[in-house]
């Protein structure tokens, strides 16, 4: 047993800005298995006659924990050697050397049991123990060589604290797993990813909303798109991903539709051989020297409006289709709009335009605050005095140049 000191200490870790949420712990292994270029990432547990765990586990099919690099993987802290700012292919998370002691949250003990091909295409097997209460410490057994073993890692924690079988069966954890690595699956369902809990796969796909897929020509150059909303906030920014013909990520861009007011929670994929010699630049002018594309070509400048286009369209039925009628229902259910006797036929009608106009003004109001708007826009639609609704909007919501202009003609 050789025993290792990380470059830090126990208090330092603990300091450090570590997961407290189970779900979230348990993440930072799941996308270490990911880094580590796994496929498939089984979460196994068994609870025992009380309810409590008697075994839980996280183990995948990547390329395992190289001993020669222990030191450089294992020893560092807030300096993880998986850093790579140009590999854009590997979505690497776990790049600040955390994860591993993200089971601090959860449990007192963990061990790795890792397998990697070595030196002369060896496959080699060991385990990695690290204790709470002393994570600057962690120990290894001496190599094993296994053969016929595929390569991979299981990680096994012990001693665990108040997390149940309940909670890892829960809806509530498998929807957090959709939400964090739904968009990842989803890139990668051609290469057959899959988070599987106790052999069965996660249903990320439970959690789409709406999907479309088109194909895009400009110049001489084929796009197929496929545009996803999910039902809930994922695990990543909103972006264009831009794939290359064998769906590796080349670059990726902010879609800019970011309005928390509607829960418009989005990703795009763009997949081309134009993308085969695409390379991102810290500007969008071209550069000497280099004989790819990058964001300065004119047919990328064209399929970036032509997405944003897409977007705006996706977003604008959303509001219409599906939010607009969410926010009546609901006035209907907590009784915002007046009673039957002085409520205006009109009024539902006018605030549903008012919304899909600019949802921001009945985004953050209380009741009351909603109440007295539709309570006014009621009054001014009964005495014939709509032209004032843009004063009742304004005294509520400070508006800008154009959203006040879109209202106006809405109005």
């Amino acid at each position: 047993m050789d025993k290792y000191t990380a470059k830090v200490t126990s208090k330092s870790i603990e300091q450090s800005g570590l997961p407290t949420d189970y779900r979230k712990a348990i993440a930072e292994y799941i996308w270490n298995s990911f880094d580590a270029r796994a496929t498939e990432v089984h979460i196994n547990f068994d609870g025992n006659s009380l309810g409590h765990l008697s075994s839980f586990s996280i183990s995948d099919n990547g390329t395992g924990i190289d001993f020669q690099n222990i030191q450089e993987t294992f020893g560092n802290f807030l300096d993880s050697n998986k850093r790579d700012p140009f590999n854009k292919d590997s979505f690497q998370k776990g790049r600040k050397g955390k994860g591993r002691f993200a089971f601090k949250s959860f449990a007192n003990n963990c061990v790795w049991e890792t397998t990697f091909i070595g030196p002369d295409e060896k496959t080699f097997r060991y385990t990695i123990t690290i204790n709470n209460g002393d994570l600057q410490n962690f120990a290894t057994n001496d190599r094993a060589i296994v053969k016929g073993a595929e390569t991979g890692t299981v990680v096994s924690f012990y001693n665990i604290l108040e997390l149940s079988p309940k909670s890892l069966a829960s809806k509530d954890f498998k929807d957090f797993l959709s939400g964090e690595f739904g968009w990842f699956l989803f890139l990668n369902r051609d290469k057959n990813y899959n988070i599987v809990i106790n052999g069965l796969k996660l249903a990320f796909d439970e959690i789409i909303g709406d999907s479309a897929e088109l194909v895009q020509e400009i110049g001489n150059h084929s796009f197929k798109i496929v545009f996803i909303r999910w039902n809930l906030k994922i695990g990543d920014k909103y972006y264009f991903y831009f794939l290359s013909h064998n769906q590796k990520e080349a670059a990726k861009k902010h879609t800019s539709f970011n309005n928390k007011a509607i829960d418009f929670h989005h990703s795009v994929y763009v997949e081309s051989s134009f993308f085969d010699d695409f390379q991102e630049t810290a500007d969008d002018n071209p550069v000497l020297g280099f004989s790819g594309k990058n964001q300065s070509d004119p047919s990328y400048k064209s399929l970036v409006k032509a997405l944003t286009t897409l977007v705006a369209e996706k977003e604008k039925h959303f509001i219409r289709d599906i939010q607009a009628d969410r926010l009546i229902d609901e006035y209907n259910a907590k009784g915002i709009f007046p009673e039957p006797k002085i409520k205006t036929q009109e009024v539902e009608s006018v605030v549903k335009e008012l919304y899909c106009a600019e949802p921001r003004i009945f985004h953050s109001l209380n009741n009351q605050q909603s109440k007295t708007m539709v309570g006014l826009i009621n009054l001014l639609i009964a005495t014939d005095q709509s032209p004032n609704i843009m004063e009742v909007i304004e005294s509520v919501v400070a508006l800008t140049e154009e959203e006040r202009e879109s209202l106006s003609r809405t109005l």
